[in-house]
């Protein structure tokens, strides 16, 4: 199943079950926010450790079942999580958490909205995120996304990841995909679009 362009249809449904649950949408669609969307087939939403049962126990009560536990064990940011499907078949989403203190930061930086509203994850938190994931469509993402920044926007994220991630290569290899997000899109000044109340 595609998702709607404009996020505004299932991600719109998932967060009525969530309420006033704080969750992040994460993933393609919250590098949508950042950049020009790519199609995917689920919803990734990322929710703090004390929250995880909560979250699933309304998913639950709202007919989702869980399809098979999420495990990223060569990934160093403690991520963990479940799949889930709408009791219709037509819906999948992810639910991730971890347990690290990065998670904490992300969720009392000023809150981050894509153009139709969703809340998703701050911009450095989702870098270090797909940096993390090392997958050849992450590493896609992060040109598309890093190629908007100005430098000084782009060192900002640069210092949020350093302080969470260990690899001594990251901040370099964060500014090689700047500079080919930059050439992507054939401009010598990268643009500053974000969502609304970004960082």
């Amino acid at each position: 199943m595609e998702m709607p362009r404009t996020m505004n249809g299932e991600t719109r449904v998932v967060e009525n079950i969530f309420g006033g649950l704080p969750v992040f949408l994460i993933g393609a669609f919250a590098a949508a926010a950042y950049a020009p969307e790519r199609y995917t087939k689920d919803v990734d939403y990322f929710v703090a450790a004390e929250n995880y049962e909560d979250a699933q126990d309304r998913l639950r009560a709202s007919e989702w079942e869980v399809t098979r536990a999420l495990r990223f064990p060569n990934a160093a940011l403690g991520l963990h999580g479940s799949a889930w499907r709408s009791h219709d078949g037509n819906h999948e989403i992810d639910l991730i958490t971890s347990e690290q203190i990065w998670v904490r930061e992300a969720f009392s930086a000023p809150v981050s909205r894509s153009a139709n509203g969703e809340r998703v994850i701050p911009l450095a938190y989702l870098i270090l995120m797909k940096l993390d994931s090392a997958r050849a469509i992450d590493q896609a993402d992060l040109a598309r996304v890093l190629g908007r920044l100005s430098p000084d926007r782009l060192e900002d994220v640069i210092r949020t990841v350093e302080r969470h991630y260990t690899d001594p290569s990251a901040a370099e290899d964060l500014r090689q995909y700047h500079a080919i997000g930059k050439w992507e899109y054939e401009t010598g000044t990268p643009q500053h679009d974000s969502p609304d109340g970004a960082e």
